[in-house]
């Protein structure tokens, strides 16, 4: 190997970098000594004898980690100046800005959260979930016939014949099932559906579900009905009092319309409750058959629920427009402070 001073070169190459040359006269010079002093050695290295070439290898790899450090501890000390000097203002930062007001969280995302951290505190798996999702998991494995009106285009949005926007979190529930077919499974999905809706005071062609399901061997109709109460009177009040209605539902068998006295009269009978004392709140039932067949399930008894968000909105905050939770009124937006 021919003979180099390495320290000489490394000294020269410090007494360069001592004199203030900006990131690109840097890097150029990176180039030059790795070029002018680096690159020979490796090429002497491919035609050195066997015994050499250990000591030739090691000597070149320490010369060229030294004139990288270098270079690197330079560029780096050269970005933190820069920095420093872009971070330098000529106003005091901790002022208060007395313009900005506070904001505060939708009815939406409120209720939300209430209902989530009901069911985290049962140690349920909280999901989103895809909006854009297949058929197959929104419609096949659902047991809803292709002659179903929810199939048309006219209730629907399809992207193509096999994908389409979401119509009820249960898609992502039947995705998940297909996916866990003998575990059990405690889980929530929440999110946007959409149906080809037009937008009126209790229509939206956008809105928001939870989806619930219990997989267990042994679960039965009391352990649905003890979870629906406790949900609703989480919600709502220990007062509130639960009805369930035999109702009909493509994925559940047997399936249930459940109720609870009015919010607003209490079960004497108003205008909101149409004078029944009742409002219908959420559907529920055991899972059906042909769903768990679908998916290959071998878990026999699983629970199933599903709720509109908005709906528990538009009941809990006292809406009669479901366009009010998405107008973005500061106004209405302004009533929440407190409870957010």
């Amino acid at each position: 190997m021919k003979q180099i001073n390495a320290k000489k070169i490394i000294q020269e190459l410090k007494e360069k970098l001592d004199t203030k040359l900006n990131e690109t006269q840097i890097i150029e010079l990176r180039n030059i000594y790795i070029n002018k002093y680096v690159a020979p050695i490796y090429q002497e290295l491919k035609t050195a004898p066997l015994n050499e070439k250990k000591e030739i290898g090691n000597f070149v790899n320490i010369f060229k980690n030294e004139i990288n450090t270098l270079i690197d501890e330079v560029l780096n000390n050269l970005k933190i100046e820069k920095e420093n000097t872009l971070h330098k203002v000529d106003y005091d930062i901790n002022i208060d800005n007395v313009n900005v007001a506070w904001g505060t969280l939708t009815p939406i995302t409120l209720i939300t959260n209430e209902i989530l951290s009901f069911f985290q505190k049962l140690d349920f798996q909280i999901l989103n979930g895809e909006e854009v999702v297949k058929t197959k998991y929104n419609f096949d494995n659902l047991n809803i016939d292709i002659k179903h009106p929810a199939r048309s285009y006219q209730d629907s949005f399809f992207i193509n014949l096999s994908t389409m926007l979401r119509t009820h979190c249960t898609s992502t529930t039947a995705e998940v099932l297909d996916a866990n077919k003998n575990r059990d499974i405690r889980m929530v999905t929440y999110g946007n559906v959409y149906r080809n809706d037009e937008d009126d005071a209790t229509h939206s062609h956008q809105f928001n579900q939870i989806d619930i399901l219990w997989a267990r061997e042994g679960l039965n109709l009391q352990n649905l009905k003890w979870l629906i109460t406790k949900l609703l009177k989480y919600l709502f009040g220990e007062k509130v009092q639960t009805r369930f209605r035999l109702s009909y539902f493509p994925f559940t068998e047997p399936s249930f319309e459940v109720d609870i006295s009015c919010t607003n009269c209490h079960g004497k009978g108003c205008s909101m409750c149409k004078h029944t004392g009742w409002i219908e709140i959420l559907g529920a039932g055991m899972l059906h058959e042909n769903v768990m067949k679908a998916s290959n399930v071998n878990i026999k008894t699983i629970l199933a629920a599903g709720l509109g968000i908005d709906r528990l909105a538009i009941l809990k905050y006292g809406f009669s427009d479901i366009r009010d939770l998405y107008s973005n009124d500061f106004r209405i937006l302004n009533q929440f402070k407190k409870v957010s």
